[in-house]
């Protein structure tokens, strides 16, 4: 048997069947001899329970049907009575569009029914479609896991790219992130007291602070994570030749979730530089407004504070103005643009005019925020407009030294 790699840890497993059914009592047997851990559950969660108690499993294992009338685990084949059923199934899927949202854990379903059906049922609901789809759930017989838990789970994560980042770049970060805990608290126990009275004295959110530098010292410990997903390249070539409007859209979200925040995803009544602002000018236009003041201003907040904005405009055919030779746009000295910022459009920042506006003042007007440009591109933005503002004025060459029309 394959020994863990991706999923050393405690699994979570739910099944009813434990100590009655011998498919399940072997896969705990494999999850044991390779070292891991398991807790065991006869039943779903209920509603009401917290599911940050899970957040640090490594996997989910559950039986899709988990009784029968009587409350007894499911003999292989057989199947609950169509009303009961479909109510088991409901329950099935509230859990794991609950469990979804708050940890991006694999989900293994190990059942003694067809497969083929249990995926058919997951792929009734919008939300869990996609998980299927993107092989986040992982549906198996029994019969075909016993005694091969891990070469099942190791194999799959292999083909599967963003489980297999995440596994590997979670090893890494979680070393990191024990290794600075122990530096500092060997330096000093009380050492998150005397920096939170520091952010404090500077009269910032001592709790937002806190939060940018852990990341930041976290990072500066990461050791390069030991990745390759070479092998995948060409399966996502082939897929571009076979439908190359889906695989652009999909680009165009990924670019987005690198260097663009939505408004759901922020920390309401905290501002920062890249925040973006839509403010409706007439039915169906819409004009777009970047805010470029420094954090450590914007961080203290209230009605008062006033936000320095540059407009961003839609560039058309922003894909007809990049550089075949470098990749990139060759800018005016009053812009950045901004590739594929938001919903696939590409955005440029002008540094002609700037408003400056209070929070009052643009809820008064309207105004909506519905993001944050991140780092390095915001960076970017401002490194740029502060060169803008302090550009000399250059003599012209006299005309006499050149040709004019």
């Amino acid at each position: 048997m394959v020994l863990p790699n991706l999923f050393k840890g405690i699994a979570v497993v739910i099944d009813n069947g434990v100590g009655q059914e011998d498919a399940i009592d072997r896969i705990l047997g494999n999850i044991r001899a390779g070292g891991g851990h398991h807790i065991t559950l006869g039943a779903l969660p209920a509603d009401d329970y917290d599911l940050e108690h899970f957040s640090r499993v490594s996997f989910f294992i559950m039986d899709w049907n988990l009784v029968n009338a009587d409350g007894e685990p499911l003999e292989a084949g057989v199947r609950l009575p169509a009303a009961l059923s479909e109510a088991k199934i409901q329950e099935n899927i509230a859990f794991l569009k609950r469990l979804s949202k708050s940890r991006h854990a694999p989900v293994f379903i190990f059942t003694n029914e067809d497969p083929g059906q249990v995926l058919e049922e997951l792929s009734k609901d919008a939300e869990l479609q996609h998980s299927v789809e993107q092989s986040r759930i992982l549906v198996k017989s029994k019969s075909e896991v016993i005694d091969k838990l891990y070469d099942v789970l190791e194999e799959w994560a292999a083909a599967t790219p963003s489980v297999l980042t995440l596994k590997t770049w979670e090893r890494t970060f979680v070393q990191a992130a024990n290794d600075l805990f122990i530096d500092l608290h060997d330096r000093a126990p009380y050492w998150p007291v005397l920096l939170w009275q520091t952010f404090g004295a500077d009269g910032v959110p001592p709790e937002a602070e806190m939060n940018r530098l852990l990341n930041r010292l976290v990072e500066s410990r990461m050791a390069p994570t030991n990745l390759n997903l070479d092998s995948f390249i060409g399966k996502v070539e082939e897929q571009r030749k076979q439908n190359e409007a889906v695989y652009l859209t999909s680009m165009h979200k990924v670019l987005e979730g690198e260097r663009f925040l939505r408004e759901d995803r922020l920390t309401k009544d905290i501002y920062a530089p890249g925040d973006v602002f839509a403010f409706p000018v007439e039915p169906g236009k819409t004009t777009y407004w970047i805010n470029v003041r420094a954090e450590c201003d914007c961080l203290r907040g209230g009605d008062g504070l006033e936000l320095y904005l540059l407009q961003a405009k839609i560039v058309e055919d922003a894909e007809k103005q990049i550089s075949p030779d470098f990749g990139t746009f060759n800018e005016k000295d009053g812009e950045v643009i901004i590739f594929a910022m938001m919903d696939g459009r590409t955005f440029s920042v002008r540094f002609k005019d700037m408003k400056v506006k209070t929070l009052k003042q643009m809820v008064a007007g309207k105004y909506e925020r519905v993001g944050r440009l991140l780092p390095p591109f915001m960076t970017r933005v401002q490194q740029r407009y502060a060169a803008y503002i302090q550009r000399p004025g250059m003599p012209r060459i006299p005309e006499a030294l050149y040709k004019t029309a």
